[in-house]
């Protein structure tokens, strides 16, 4: 072999190594930006995760508020149901109270769902590994918006009520707050009718429903944030 044709031969091999080294080069970069893509994406998804986490802890303070406002609103619905027929021998205090705590006694439920909506439209819902926190964070949000309907249903009924409400109670100087915020009333003695005791059977339906679901989502929230640090806690 003459030494033209040994010269070609290693300037051939130099290219094809310098060639691979190139490739490998590029392989490496584009493995390396997928990986800091990834990684990027991971840390955007724990970091809502985190902030879903927060504003469980804030959901679950107001459960627990409007729980404590809806049962009993429920029991003095049925406490004036129960008294429909023999209302004149309660004390007009005791009447007062319980209209006013089956009436007066709503809430405004905050549903935050801006973190939530976040990590779905940007898709990074796929990066979580846990399939059951995936389907639990979706539930969590659709029973929100029935929670808000169950609590606007409730306040629709209320304000059918209103009228007569403030025609048969009174406030009186030493009558004291519910909760620190549901006035209480006495009962002037003006008759209830049959239609309006039977609005407050509705209303305490309406009160006990919203008070269980609250207990539900309250417990499955428990629940919910468990797995969310679980999921967390694996990137860390």
């Amino acid at each position: 072999m003459s030494k033209q044709q040994k010269g070609g031969m290693r300037s051939v091999a130099h290219y094809v190594v310098e060639f691979a080294v190139i490739l490998l080069g590029i392989s490496v970069s584009v493995y390396i930006e997928k990986n800091n893509a990834h990684d990027y994406k991971e840390s955007v998804k724990n970091q809502s995760l985190s902030r879903i986490l927060t504003n469980i802890r804030t959901d679950s303070l107001d459960f627990e508020f409007n729980i404590k406002v809806h049962t009993p609103a429920a029991e003095s619905c049925q406490w004036m149901v129960d008294r429909r027929a023999n209302l004149a021998q309660e004390h007009p205090d005791s009447v007062g109270k319980h209209c006013s705590i089956c009436i007066l006694g709503q809430t405004i439920f905050i549903d935050n769902q801006e973190e939530y909506r976040t990590l779905q439209n940007s898709g990074l819902m796929e990066l979580i590994d846990n399939d059951t926190l995936a389907r639990a964070l979706q539930a969590k949000y659709v029973q929100h918006k029935f929670l808000k309907k169950l609590e606007e249903a409730c306040g629709d009924n209320s304000n059918n009520n209103i009228d007569v409400f403030f025609g048969s109670m009174e406030s009186t100087p030493d009558m004291g707050y519910f909760l620190d915020y549901i006035p209480m009333k006495t009962w002037n003695g003006t008759e209830l009718s049959t239609a309006y005791i039977e609005r407050l059977t509705a209303q305490g339906a309406l009160h006990g429903l919203y008070a269980n679901y609250m207990r539900y989502r309250l417990e499955d929230d428990m629940v919910l944030s468990e797995w969310i640090r679980a999921e967390i806690g694996k990137a860390e």
